[in-house]
């Protein structure tokens, strides 16, 4: 009888040997997050330090939004971005990427490194109230900013035999999101409870009318407080956000039909198409005329 394995088996699979050799080989801490920045995987060489840290629930979290952030880095800027997390010790992110999908990041590091160029991507945390922590801390293993960058170059090598990806130029950040199904986009991203209903909104009526009023009636909050909350969480603001999911939807359609560029703006609640030519072009760096000839061309020359 032959088994067969899904897709995501088969990538953890390869990702736990990429992490078994490059632990065994160089000594340094690495596990295997998802899309949400949390472990999937069996923790490798991990210090006494971080074991603890990651055994409290508030301190746990921070880890799992530094590994995010780490790892979404990473990808816009197609390199390894090595980074300080929420407890000060450096790490770095190398995403997982396969068939246009983003299955999750591997993070190694907990390296003691003090280097004004390494930045926190979350803000510090208070946990030296213990000392048998500070003494956990005193015996992080210690690395220069060169070591750092080596470790990382060496691991993003190992990812890119078995995961191509990092050897070619290919989608944006935001179409590997688009690729993973809407629950796991959401929790990508992770959003407050009502943020993610705003969200769910927003994903729902891009062909309908949005606006501040109507999301913060929706999602029960004041105009002023949502607005405050979205950019807090988003990085973004409401709608900003808007636009772009609303250009992403316009990709979609004007690779998938015939519809006139006055149609696509009209249907996704543009009233002026030169107002949503010029917000596609931002998004994209080609007007939706371009952007369509291409795309055809791309597909005239695969047949």
């Amino acid at each position: 009888m032959t088994i067969t394995l899904s897709n995501e088996e088969q990538v953890r699979r390869t990702v736990s040997s990429i992490m078994h050799d490059y632990t065994h080989a160089t000594g340094i801490a690495c596990v295997y997050a998802d899309i949400r920045g949390r472990e999937c995987s069996n923790t490798y060489n991990f210090t006494k330090f971080c074991k603890f840290i990651r055994s409290v629930p508030a301190f746990r979290d921070k880890c799992y939004q530094c590994d995010l952030c780490g790892g979404i880095e990473t990808l816009k800027k197609q390199q390894c971005c090595p980074y300080r997390c929420h407890a000060g010790l450096v790490d770095f992110a190398v995403p997982i990427v396969k068939n246009n999908k983003i299955y999750g990041f591997i993070i190694s590091g907990q390296m003691a490194l003090e280097d004004i160029r390494i930045q926190y991507v979350q803000k510090p945390t208070e946990w030296k109230f213990d000392n048998n922590v500070n003494k956990y801390f005193q015996s992080i293993p210690k690395y220069s900013y060169e070591e750092v960058t080596s470790a990382s170059r060496v691991l993003q090598t190992l990812v890119s035999c078995q995961f191509p990806y990092f050897m070619r130029e290919t989608l944006p950040v935001e179409e590997l999101v688009e690729n993973v199904s809407a629950e796991e986009a959401e929790i990508f991203v992770g959003m407050r409870p009502e943020i993610q209903q705003a969200v769910r909104y927003i994903r729902k009526n891009l062909h309908g009318k949005l606006s501040l009023k109507n999301i913060a009636e929706e999602v029960y909050l004041s105009e002023s407080y949502l607005s405050k909350l979205f950019k807090q969480e988003m990085k973004i603001n409401l709608i900003q956000y808007i636009n772009q999911c609303r250009i992403m939807e316009a990709k979609k359609i004007l690779c998938s039909s015939k519809k006139s560029v006055d149609t696509v703006s009209r249907e996704l609640g543009y009233h002026r198409t030169s107002y949503f030519c010029k917000i596609f072009k931002q998004h994209v760096g080609k007007t939706p005329y371009a952007y369509r000839k291409k795309s055809l061309d791309l597909q005239n020359n695969e047949n």
